[in-house]
């Protein structure tokens, strides 16, 4: 008697170990991360640190001189494109085309027949709001617009996995929560999704899990409460001061670091401290008092997923 065995299915994106260089310049070191069943993942990082790389390699955009293993679903990439949506940053629109013209060219890039394609546009663009006349050309389009049906092409095959390349560049706030309730309404729909962005603030609100890259490497995978032990920052003091000597600015720096306390900014006379406890708020006080540094006082509170990125 025959036993039929049932494999499970792999997560939606498994890497390990991806390095990708280029002219000698080493872009990505060892990228070993994960994507889970209904999650938004965001890849976050300062310019350079390899984000629209890693992106464009997980895609299928960079196709060779990387290294390492992909998994889409438990199985090779290389099997699975069409698992995958893809939004680059850039608008990949036909200018000359109508809407409707480019969703049949969309779709047939994608393999589906033009009647697919215009019933699948058709729900996008509900969630999306783009209630726009079919007839119109992308020129005829605003900026926002054009992101959203940016896409909406890309998605046309109801891919499982959806790769957005900072979807909200030149956004205003409307246009983004449009694009992050959608997100969460393909999430809803049992979606994957990974992400880039440089919207910090609005990405700590929006994402289940966050990966830090810093230099082609993953610095941190986790939330916000984790970073902030991670970098010992729970709390923000934020004071204003007369002038300050070289001499003086040397010694404050100096006990900081003794005392672990991060000097987060500094300009002119205005100086952000990152604290690791409460009570690092007294000994920052008594530091200030014994070097002789007058200050006032204009804030103490948690931070935000934006000033505890400025430490990384």
């Amino acid at each position: 008697m025959f036993k039929f065995k049932f494999f499970k299915r792999g997560k939606p994106v498994e890497t390990e170990g991806v390095k990708f260089s280029y002219s000698e310049r080493e872009i990505l070191r060892d990228i070993s991360i994960n994507l889970k069943e209904r999650e938004i993942v965001a890849i976050v990082g300062k310019s350079g640190s390899g984000k629209s790389t890693f992106l464009k390699i997980l895609s299928g955009i960079i196709s060779i001189g990387y290294s390492g293993k992909i998994r889409i679903l438990g199985k090779p990439k290389f099997f699975q494109k069409a698992k995958l949506g893809f939004v680059p940053q850039e608008i990949a629109l036909i200018p000359d085309l109508s809407i409707e013209d480019n969703i049949k060219v969309f779709g047939l890039n994608f393999g589906i027949n033009e009647k697919k394609a215009l019933k699948k546009a058709e729900e996008l663009m509900k969630l999306l709001k783009l209630d726009e006349s079919w007839t119109k050309k992308p020129s005829q389009l605003s900026g926002g617009q054009k992101v959203r049906l940016n896409i909406i092409l890309s998605f046309l095959h109801d891919p499982e996995i959806l790769i957005l390349d900072e979807p909200f560049v030149g956004l205003d706030f409307q246009n983004r929560r449009l694009v992050w309730y959608f997100l969460e309404s393909m999430k809803n729909k049992g979606k994957s999704i990974i992400l880039t962005s440089h919207l910090l603030s609005e990405t700590q609100e929006h994402t289940d899990r966050l990966i830090i890259l810093k230099e082609g490497k993953v610095f941190f995978r986790g939330d916000l409460e984790n970073l902030k032990k991670k970098l010992k920052i729970q709390f923000i003091s934020e004071i204003r001061i007369s002038k300050i000597s070289q001499e003086k600015f040397d010694k404050l720096k100096k006990e900081c670091y003794v005392k672990e306390i991060k000097i987060m900014e500094f300009y002119d006379k205005y100086i952000m401290f990152g604290l690791n406890s409460e009570r690092s708020k007294k000994t920052l006080s008594n530091m200030l008092d014994r070097i002789g540094i007058k200050y006032e006082e204009k804030s103490f509170r948690e931070p935000n997923l934006d000033e505890v990125f400025l430490t990384t």
